[in-house]
């Protein structure tokens, strides 16, 4: 047959040891000196220069045959080399032929050598009777292959409702908002299919040339979690809900709440409402008065002085005329028609018409558009983006924006350092106090009842250390967590005027004149703006 890869044989005749050299041909392997090396030592070739072989075969381009070694040396039979990969799934044969009298191995002597390399699995029958009739040596040979094992998929659930919260207002052709039809609340009725569980598929093992089993990669199975109001089917492979109401997703846990629905003002009448779902307000939340809900909180006259707390979203259709006491929280987002003189914090986004001398979070965007658009006054905070029509007033009013951090770690880190100031400064006045105690207590002049004061005063500051230490644990935690957000931005629609003080990561900017269809963020450490 024709080979391809270079190639040696050796003639042992007459005392001498011959090279019979083969050049590669049709882009075929060239021989590697050092397997030559280890091929002659092997079978006890003696006296041979591997330097002269090496510079003899590089020369030569047709078929020659040298004497390597004048020393007597015994006929040895053709042989073969084994190598495994590292993960076990292929066996790479390599022969080396025999001397001029030396024997061919045999299909038997093959299967021995491979079963002495603990080749068991995947042996190519083929490979092995190609080359009994047709030997090619100094050639790679795939000799033995395992089985793979066929992946397996990680378990899932397939959400039959709207799981975006996400408010979406449709901006109506006069400019104005339409906050009627916002298409975030995902209605259900009882018996609706919530979710469906497509189970684990944990895949098929596979097998090595070793005959050992090779197992897919670990797959994650996942489980329902559910409220109240939900039955899982027999099969547990579906949540039904159990009554007419709205679902929503929290983390991965499905709920379903039935909604509470007042059908006038929340006031005397009604006391503060707390329901485990969704509550509906008819008319106006009037100062002093709480609602409390599990899910969304919808109203559609005004809030007053009065307190929202919501574990979904807050609906307003009207606003807030909070008189400085109305105090809103909503886990899910916000939409207000407008919201003046409040203390308003979200988790997901903002959409209002106007903000007026409030101070407003969301951890999500804040988005002031529409026919009003502005923002004016207080001190309104984002970790993504702020964007509005008209930001601060041409008087001056002291207006501040800020993106890029998330308000609620930076809250929490300044009461963390007001209360290590606060402990701090009265373990430093209790040390004092037991100091002087101890002085008059050396000196006899010590009163008796203050013996207790100064058991008393150490058992405090003994806990204030402990809390103070605790308190700069938090502070690293909160402090690793306050990661900049790269792509905050603050987006001016028409005009952001004098006096406004602009904060994008941490950066202060106090512009000294008014701007328009602009955007600021940060970049190389300096709020920086741009024209859009």
């Amino acid at each position: 047959m024709q080979y391809t890869n270079s190639y040696f044989t050796l003639d042992i005749e007459g005392g001498q040891v011959f090279m019979n050299f083969y050049p590669a041909v049709s882009g075929g392997e060239e021989l590697k000196i050092a397997e030559i090396n280890q091929v002659l030592e092997k079978n006890k070739v003696k006296d041979f220069d591997i330097q002269y072989i090496g510079d003899t075969i590089r020369m030569v381009e047709q078929p020659t045959r040298f004497v390597i070694s004048t020393q007597v040396a015994l006929q040895f039979n053709e042989s073969m080399s084994v190598k495994i990969t590292p993960d076990g799934m292929y066996a790479i044969a390599r022969f080396f032929p025999p001397s001029n009298k030396g024997k061919r191995m045999t299909e038997a002597e093959i299967k021995n050598d491979l079963a002495y390399a603990k080749i068991r699995y995947g042996i190519k029958e083929s490979e092995i009777q190609k080359h009994l009739m047709e030997p090619e040596y100094f050639k790679n040979i795939l000799i033995a292959v395992g089985t793979k094992p066929i992946q397996g998929r990680d378990g899932f659930i397939t959400y039959k409702f709207n799981t975006d919260r996400k408010a979406k207002p449709r901006l109506k052709e006069d400019g104005t908002v339409d906050f009627h039809q916002l298409d975030n609340i995902a209605h259900v009725k009882k018996g609706d299919v919530l979710a469906v569980l497509t189970p684990v598929d944990r895949g098929t093992p596979g097998c090595n040339v070793y005959g050992n089993e090779v197992r897919p990669d670990k797959v994650r199975k996942v489980i329902f979690s559910k409220g109240n109001n939900i039955t899982t089917s027999e099969d547990g492979l579906r949540l039904i809900s159990d009554v007419d109401g709205f679902a929503t997703l929290e983390g991965d846990k499905v709920f379903v709440s039935n909604l509470y629905e007042v059908p006038a003002d929340v006031d005397n009448s009604t006391g503060d409402i707390e329901f485990n779902g969704g509550v509906i307000v008819k008319g106006n939340v009037r100062t002093g008065f709480k609602v409390k809900a599990a899910g969304n909180i919808e109203v559609f006259g005004v809030v007053e002085g009065a307190e929202l707390d919501a574990g979904g979203d807050v609906i307003l259709h009207r606003g807030i005329q909070g008189m400085s006491r109305c105090r809103i929280k909503a886990h899910g987002n916000l939409v207000s028609k407008f919201i003046e003189s409040a203390n308003v914090y979200v988790d997901g986004n903002i959409n209002a018409d106007s903000i007026l001398n409030s101070q407003v979070s969301a951890h999500g965007d804040i988005v002031v558009t529409g026919k009003g658009g502005n923002i004016i006054g207080g001190n309104v905070r984002s970790t993504t983006l702020i964007e509005a029509t008209t930001i601060g007033t041409a008087m001056g009013v002291a207006t501040t924006v800020e993106v890029g951090i998330d308000p609620t770690i930076k809250d929490r880190l300044k009461e963390i350092d007001e209360d290590i100031k606060n402990k701090t400064a009265e373990v430093n006045k209790l040390d004092q106090l037991v100091t002087v105690f101890r002085k008059k207590q050396s000196m006899g002049i010590l009163e008796p009842d203050k013996l207790k004061m100064i058991s008393q005063f150490t058992k405090t500051i003994i806990l204030n250390k402990a809390e103070i230490k605790e308190l700069n644990k938090e502070r690293e935690t909160k402090m690793s967590l306050a990661s900049e957000n790269e792509n905050a931005r603050i987006k001016v629609l028409k005009d952001i005027h004098q006096g406004t003080r602009v904060t994008v990561s941490g950066e202060l900017l106090i512009l000294k004149d008014k701007y328009s269809h602009c955007q600021y963020m940060k970049k190389d450490g300096e709020v920086v703006s741009s024209i859009w």
